[in-house]
């Protein structure tokens, strides 16, 4: 076996690339909501066109390979985090008797504990326009027994998820 040369640390530095984790691929993946991301590295929140708050979900299997998906927290948009907190095991008729709405989720101390953590099934189809890659996510339930799912931790009793 060759011996390995020194690693040059001061080279790895300025290195461009590393940024990004590799992607889901196309298909059926166990996966875990493991970030949600309120905004640009300017600081600048996300917003729909209807400047309702946005939130990008980055959802992860266990390679560590990665899909995101924007979701407005909108009464309108609101299905698209509903379905995938269905999938995740979430209790939504809770979150309805403790008046939750999606823009609930515009809350980092909110959405943290309540997303982050969560595993579910989802269906992964990358697609691109106008020259930006994208993945559409589809969640098509929940990644293995109720007893398999992690129990997130709640800061307060009175979070309904």
């Amino acid at each position: 076996m060759a011996e390995q040369s020194k690693y040059n640390w001061k080279e790895a530095a300025q290195q461009e690339g590393g940024e990004y984790a590799e992607k889901l691929p196309d298909g059926t993946h166990r996966v875990e909501i493991t970030r949600v991301v309120y905004g640009r590295k300017d600081g600048t929140l996300f917003v729909s066109k209807s400047n309702d708050p946005q939130i990008m979900l980055i959802f992860a299997d266990e390679l560590g390979r990665e899909a995101s998906q924007m979701v407005t927290l909108s009464y309108k948009a609101g299905f698209v985090l509903a379905k995938i907190l269905e999938a995740a095991g979430a209790e939504l008729d809770k979150m309805t008797d403790h008046d939750v709405t999606p823009r609930s989720f515009a809350d980092p101390e909110f959405a943290n504990p309540n997303l982050i953590g969560r595993q579910l099934q989802i269906e992964v189809i990358w697609g691109s326009k106008n020259g930006k890659e994208f993945s559409d996510i589809i969640p098509v339930g929940m990644a293995g027994s109720a007893d398999e799912l992690p129990q997130v931790s709640k800061p307060d009793d009175d979070i309904p998820l």
